[in-house]
This record gives C-alpha cells, structure tokens and sequence, in this order.
C-alpha cells in the first residue's frame, strides 16, 4: 500500500481538516458552532461536495436552534453529528465571539444558496432544491440558472418531509443519479429529521436553509441591507410576520443562558 498515492494524501487532507475544524467549534449552551468566517464555510462545504462520498451535512445555527437542542436530545444529537455547524443569526455570532470565538461572520441560508450557486456553476457539482411551497423551488432554480447559466441544476422540487412521503421522494431523486449539494428548505427542526433519514441516498452534502427559498424566490422580501448588519433581521421578519413572536419568545432566554455561560467561563478562567 503506497500511502503516497493521491486518495491516501487526500483522505489525510480531509481528516485533518475535520480535526482541524472539531477543535475550532465554540461551545454555545451546549452546542457546538464552527467558528468559521462565511468564505471559509464555503470553501468547506465545496470539499465536502468534491469528496464524491456521501450523507455529509450542514446545520445554520440561529439562537432558536440552541434552546429548542435544550428541550430536545434527538435535535441536539443532530446538530451534534452536523459535519459543518456554521452561525446563523447574530446573538448566535456575538455568543460565538464573547465565548472565545473570532470569526464575526453570519452565515445565513439565503447567503449560502447565492454564494455556492455562483461558485458550483464553475465546477462540475450537480446541485438540487427542496422544499418550500408548490413551485417554490422551481422558480428558485430557473433564477439560479439565469444568473449562473453554467450550474448543473439537477432537482427542484417541493417534497414533503413528512415520514409517509419518503419512499415517494427517494424515487424522485434517485432518477436524478448524483446531487452533489442539496438545499433543503422544510424549517427549523424538520429539515433536520429529514436529512437523517435520508442521508443513504446518493447526496453529498445536505445543508439545511430553513425559509431560503422564499426570500430567494421573491415570495417573501427580505430585511433591507442595513437592518441585515445591524442584526435587526429578525424584527423585520418578526414585523412582516407576528405569528413568528411565538418562536422569539426565547430569545430573552438565549441572552441569559449565554451571558451565564460568559460569566461562568470568566470565573473559572480566573481562579485557574
């Protein structure tokens, strides 16, 4: 066996990337958030696509996400297994940074589909879209395609992450052969559930974009830029959706767990 050959090197790369990464994860109420700025998110999900293996996935963590892997273990060993947890929201950044953390990046999922879109459309990555409502994804894709006439766009379809409907959907993307990278836009926590269930199938890395697709698709508009940097998004989405305060109601929760976790670490750090 001659360890120089390239698979071999390219498997050590990879390890110690995974290592590399595993060791840089900042530990927010007790899940564990890469510490990534956004080009280094996607320069990472890139090689987990160009691997050719498959059932890689990613996770984009907001602050909704931390209290509801409290409340539930089997979301918590997901986020647990993700292969990339990158920080989705800026209580969930500045978590990150007073936490020991130094990326001030946002990684939000409406970003990531623009973002790789443009750069798979300069590789040979196949890519598909799941989820959001009747024609959704289809409209998504045409745009993509439009502004990157060069993507292999494979899949686009509203699925159901609903447990009956998988077989159905299993058939559908495997007419397709190989997805590369597939969006799946089901919402917080059933998105998740779905790519555990799914990750047999001939898909190389799942990421999860909760309402992406929406906002892409110009079903939803989103925050204006300057909200966006002032970390004012939420309350947009909160103003063009009150029915979304239910969800917020952990936010004050967030910030107190989190600035307890802060002064804890400060305390111990202290008396060591």
């Amino acid at each position: 066996m001659d360890l120089r050959r390239p698979e071999f090197l390219y498997n050590r790369y990879c390890y110690e990337v995974f290592e590399n990464r595993m060791s840089g994860r900042i530990d927010i109420l007790g899940v564990a958030v890469d510490d990534f700025t956004f080009d280094e998110a996607i320069s990472g999900i890139l090689k987990l696509a160009e691997r050719k293996n498959r059932g890689s996935y990613v996770v984009t963590v907001n602050s909704e996400f931390v209290m509801m892997a409290r409340r539930n273990r089997e979301f918590a060993r997901i986020l647990a297994g993700a292969d990339l947890a990158l920080a989705d929201g800026k209580w969930v950044v500045f978590s990150k940074l007073i936490l020991g953390g130094r990326a001030h990046d946002r990684i939000t999922g409406v970003d990531l589909v623009e973002k790789l879109c443009a750069r798979c459309a300069k590789k040979p990555i196949r890519i598909g879209f799941l989820g959001g409502f009747t024609h959704v994804a289809k409209t998504l894709a045409k745009r993509q395609k439009s502004l990157n006439p060069n993507l292999k766009v494979v899949f686009a379809e509203a699925g159901d992450p609903a447990i009956g409907y998988d077989l159905r959907l299993k058939s559908q993307l495997n007419r397709f052969g190989r997805v590369d990278i597939l969006f799946v836009a089901y919402g917080m926590g059933k998105q998740e559930k779905w790519v555990q269930r799914m990750k047999s199938l001939d898909v190389g890395v799942f990421i999860g974009v909760g309402g992406a697709f929406d906002y892409l698709a110009d079903v939803k508009r989103r925050a204006p830029k300057l909200w966006q940097v002032w970390g004012m998004e939420w309350l947009w989405r909160l103003i063009l959706e009150p029915a979304r305060i239910w969800r917020m109601r952990v936010l004050p929760a967030f910030f107190v767990l989190v600035l307890g976790q802060f002064i804890k670490k400060q305390f111990l750090s202290s008396s060591n």
